[in-house]
């Protein structure tokens, strides 16, 4: 074996002019292929791993509409309740089950001041989630719980020094003359929105980009039955201060998301003890990604709806995109392939005599084909690694144009690639295997040479 590396060895070096140029399309058919192999695994990070998360589902009640002109009028009950979470509870692969609440207030939302230069005014998107369905998650001091429910008679301050650390000296929950000391309602809100402000909204504006790891710990006034829409505003207030704790895909991606008690309260207070059980919809927490498609079967079975929030059509795009640049790479190699199999025959002509002579010496016809197969292997796998290489410093030219050039928008990343090691393997994999086919013929016409016929010349 080791004669026959050696053989296969100096073969290369001998015919080294020829196997450059048989390889040319190989390298450029690799790279290629890897390249947007590479770019295909990136942006699915980003999308499937970031903007639309697969390790869970929400579920809502199974709607009925009736369109009358511009309204759309529901024939069923949008709302869940514990009973249907206690279903979903025991559908095999789901691992955790966590209500969500809108708020059914309207609510507007005061403060940036200290961030920007001016306090916003703006509405409020509230829900409420489980406290459970970020545990962990978030890295702050502060944590995202439950808020107990206002003091019946509240310690009366000046400011916030005479009050307990965690608290505040601000408005009475239900409005009045003079300040009381309150907790502060923790709030998360989601990386998207805050990837829109960066990316879009501040250029409009000309407002400062922010950093999320500054923004943690920043307070907003809250007053729920406010609303800058006249026919929506309640006749009394609640009047809340939020502390965002942290920024996590769990919370609603336009708008400020609550513990989940705290949205209970203020729905029964402006409708009726009732709304504390009724949920918008369910977050669906699953064991494993793979069970996420039987996971949604089963659900919708028991009869409710699983929202599409895009990830099928975005994963289902991408992977269209990746095949047909990867079928186009496919083609490259092939006919560099073709090539490949034109020197190799050339190269056995040329070599006739020599291998006339091998046979003689004892060397079998297995033999013969493993040197000729040994240098297609040796070809591909050299010219694999140029073609990887190549692409690999294409992808860091790429993503320095779009670092430089591109504006910001929502979810750029750093990188669009992921090189990883079982995308090299396959790479390297796919040029030695296509080199090796383009040289079966060759090889198996070598092997079948007759070494009396070759060395007399006949």
């Amino acid at each position: 074996m080791s004669s026959l590396g050696a053989i296969v060895r100096g073969n290369l070096r001998n015919n080294a002019v020829h196997f450059a140029l048989a390889s040319v399309g190989v390298i450029v058919g690799i790279a290629a292929f890897a390249f947007f192999l590479a770019l295909g695994a990136g942006v699915r990070q980003v999308v499937l791993g970031k903007i639309f998360p697969l390790d869970q589902l929400e579920v809502i009640a199974k709607s009925m509409t009736l369109d009358v002109g511009p309204v759309s009028l529901g024939l069923a009950s949008d709302v869940l309740d514990e009973a249907a979470a206690q279903q979903l509870r025991g559908v095999p692969g789901v691992r955790g089950v966590y209500p969500k609440m809108k708020l059914t207030a309207p609510a507007i939302g005061l403060g940036g001041k200290e961030i920007i230069g001016n306090d916003i005014r703006t509405e409020l998107i509230v829900d409420g989630v489980d406290p459970a369905l970020v545990q962990g998650e978030l890295s702050g001091a502060d944590q995202f719980r439950d808020v107990p429910e206002p003091a019946a008679a509240p310690t009366a301050c000046a400011d916030d020094s005479a009050c307990p650390k965690d608290m505040y000296c601000g408005k009475p929950y239900q409005g009045g003359p003079g300040k009381v000391c309150r907790d502060y309602v923790p709030v998360i809100a989601s990386p998207h929105m805050l990837e829109i402000y960066n990316g879009s909204l501040r250029r409009a504006y000309n407002l400062p980009r922010l950093n999320p790891d500054f923004l943690v710990g920043v307070t907003l006034e809250m007053r729920v039955g406010a609303s800058m829409v006249q026919a929506a505003e309640k006749d009394e207030l609640l009047y809340e201060r939020l502390k965002l704790v942290g920024f996590s895909d769990k919370a609603v991606p336009l708008g400020v998301t609550l513990p989940l008690s705290q949205v209970a309260r203020y729905n029964v207070h402006f409708g009726t003890p009732e709304a504390a059980t009724r949920y918008h919809s369910i977050i669906i927490k699953i064991e494993s990604k793979d069970q996420v498609a039987a996971v949604a079967k089963a659900i919708e079975e028991l009869g409710f709806e699983v929202t599409d929030g895009g990830a099928e059509q975005a994963g289902f795009l991408i992977s269209v995109f990746v095949l047909v640049f990867s079928l186009l790479s496919t083609i490259i190699v092939g006919i560099a392939a073709v090539n490949i199999m034109h020197v190799f025959f050339m190269l056995v002509y040329e070599r006739q005599r020599e291998i006339g002579i091998m046979r003689a010496v004892g060397a079998r016809r297995s033999d013969i084909q493993r040197i000729i197969l040994g240098e297609a292997a040796c070809v591909g796998l050299l010219a694999g690694a140029i073609g990887v290489g190549l692409a690999y410093a294409a992808s860091r030219v790429f993503d320095y144009v779009s670092a430089q050039h591109l504006p910001d928008f929502p979810y750029k990343p750093e990188t669009y690639f992921a090189f990883s090691v079982d995308l090299v393997a396959l790479a390297l994999g796919f040029a030695a295997g296509f080199c090796v086919l383009g040289a079966w013929l060759p090889a198996r016409r070598a092997a079948r040479m007759d070494p009396a016929a070759v060395l007399t010349g006949r």
